[in-house]
């Protein structure tokens, strides 16, 4: 992996979504067990390419803490970086180990990286919900409440599944966004909950994050993973790649490679994965 990119080099890096691995029999189109055979021949076609990093858009995991024994070991073998992000299906585990999730995944909840004149930035939207913290504590209580009063509002994204970015992580993202901005960087955001288009998927807080977005120029797209069927939409010059996930396939793939140009965001999509070219100014 080569981390001195210049400043109009190409940069590519493989992205896959939603393997909900665990050692249980397939539950409607839900092939859990297959998981690690899939992984296991996308990482071989990215071992083949020349990539800079890859990233995993979340659910590693269906449930059950030993499931990550079965999966993340996997990732080892690819040659280079990987970047977790961290996904609803990957807090289906116990109280006890709901606060050790990321660090099992060896990672920062929400954290940044550059690779040339990019900056990515993997968010986590599991803060506001009621699977990622232990019942009975403040955040449990709260994402409760949050919960309620959006089906009081009967918003299509009101569900259990979904969760929201709270306030110091938000703080956070201004911050990075406005030194980006200030060094003439272009961003690509990663999470594994969509906000872009309307969704019954999408994120909590999906319109405050749309509209934080839309102050800085240097966004150009927001990838992740959750709605398995994947999606598309394109708002305020910013694209949303929603990418469809591989534990709905017996055997097919679904993995992308994504090269960025100057002008242009290139998605070679494997197996029902899509491919798109999408510019940005």
């Amino acid at each position: 992996m080569n981390k001195l990119q210049t400043q109009n080099s190409t940069i590519s890096f493989g992205m896959i979504a939603d393997l909900q691995y665990c050692d249980a029999p397939q539950f409607k189109d839900r092939f859990f067990r297959n998981a690690p055979d899939k992984l296991r021949k996308a990482i071989l076609k990215f071992n083949k390419s020349t990539l800079d990093f890859v990233v995993n858009l979340g659910d590693s995991i269906d449930q059950e803490w030993r499931s990550f024994d079965g999966i993340l070991p996997i990732f080892e073998t690819v040659h280079g970086s990987v970047y977790h992000v961290l996904g609803n299906h990957d807090y289906e585990v116990a109280d006890q180990y709901k606060p050790q999730v990321h660090v099992r995944m060896g990672i920062e909840k929400y954290y940044d990286f550059p690779i040339g004149n990019w900056r990515f930035i993997v968010l986590d939207g599991n803060e506001i919900s009621t699977f990622a913290n232990a019942k009975g504590t403040k955040n449990y209580q709260r994402a409760e409440e949050v919960l309620l009063e959006m089906e009081q509002q009967q918003k299509i994204n009101a569900q259990f599944w979904n969760g929201g970015i709270g306030e110091r992580q938000i703080a956070w993202l201004v911050r990075i966004l406005g030194k980006a901005s200030k060094n003439h960087e272009n961003v690509i955001l990663f999470c594994h909950y969509p906000i872009f288009p309307a969704d019954k998927h999408n994120l909590h807080n999906d319109n405050e994050m749309l509209t934080l977005l839309s102050k800085y120029n240097c966004v150009k797209a927001w990838f992740n993973g959750h709605n398995h069927d994947g999606n598309y939409g394109q708002w305020n010059n910013i694209h949303f790649v929603n990418m469809k996930g591989m534990v709905e396939t017996a055997d097919e793939l679904a993995f992308s490679i994504i090269t960025l140009t100057d002008h242009c965001i290139s998605i070679h999509g494997f197996g029902v994965e899509i491919s798109a070219n999408l510019f940005f100014k």
